[in-house]
């Protein structure tokens, strides 16, 4: 009876398994950056510039995209209103863009590299083998060991842009924190695991450069982005070419 017991315990297990290694999960936004609000199914979220679902059955599911006016007592535009289809273990990133069109740009493995809130700290899937804990001091080197932004400083800047769920107004405060600190360049990739799209991280990332006091490790830095071309970009940009 125990053993019977046993093996129905281990299948319900790897059925479990199984089934959320189907799931998948979807993080929308559009091609502009703006408000919308999203119905997938039967769930609602409310506005913001981005959305996310997770543990989300592989098939077809029906979607509805707002977009969002500037002038909350007018309705929003319909932008999208159809049938998706969402395939099975993926991570996927989508658009509507400017045709409202709904458009996956880039799929992933489920889970594999995603980003994962860990309270003052942002990791990734992947990552849990690396070492993301503040230091007391991330360099050595005597041009960083005396501008450098602060410990504290630096925990404090994390922490405000873990509380806020907007890209471009993340991007906005981190470009004003560079503007009047000195960065190292293992700083830099921290701050860019807190961004999800590729633009984002390459203007933060060229902004940066300027006050980067170890840039001789600013080859650190290409390992935040997901694309090659990003990084091409990147380099011609600190060349000049």
């Amino acid at each position: 009876m125990r053993n019977n017991f046993l093996a129905g315990f281990s299948f319900l297990i790897l059925f479990t398994a199984f089934v959320f290694s189907q799931s998948s999960y979807l993080q929308l936004s559009l091609h502009d950056d703006g408000n919308f609000t999203v119905t997938l199914d039967n769930s609602s979220l409310s506005a913001g510039n981005y959305a996310e679902f997770d543990n989300l059955p592989a098939g077809e599911h029906s979607l509805k995209v707002i977009r969002v006016n500037s002038d909350p007592n007018l309705q929003g535009d319909v932008i999208f209103d159809g049938k998706i289809k969402i395939p099975s273990g993926s991570d996927l990133y989508a658009v509507i863009d400017e045709y409202n069109t709904f458009l996956i740009y880039k799929k992933k493995k489920y889970g594999f590299n995603r980003l994962i809130p860990l309270g003052e700290n942002v990791l990734r899937c992947g990552d849990s083998g690396r070492d993301y804990k503040d230091k007391d001091q991330y360099t050595t080197t005597d041009e960083c060991r005396y501008k450098v932004m602060k410990k504290d400083d630096f925990k404090d800047l994390k922490s405000t842009i873990n509380n806020r769920n907007f890209e471009s107004y993340n991007s906005s405060i981190v470009k004003t924190a560079i503007d009047g600190n000195f960065f190292t360049a293992e700083q830099i990739v921290e701050l860019l695991r807190y961004f999800t799209f590729e633009d984002s991280k390459l203007d933060i990332a060229k902004y940066s450069y300027k006050k980067v006091c170890d840039t001789g490790n600013f080859f650190k830095v290409y390992d935040a982005f997901d694309f090659e071309s990003s990084v091409t970009e990147l380099k011609n940009y600190i060349s000049g070419k």
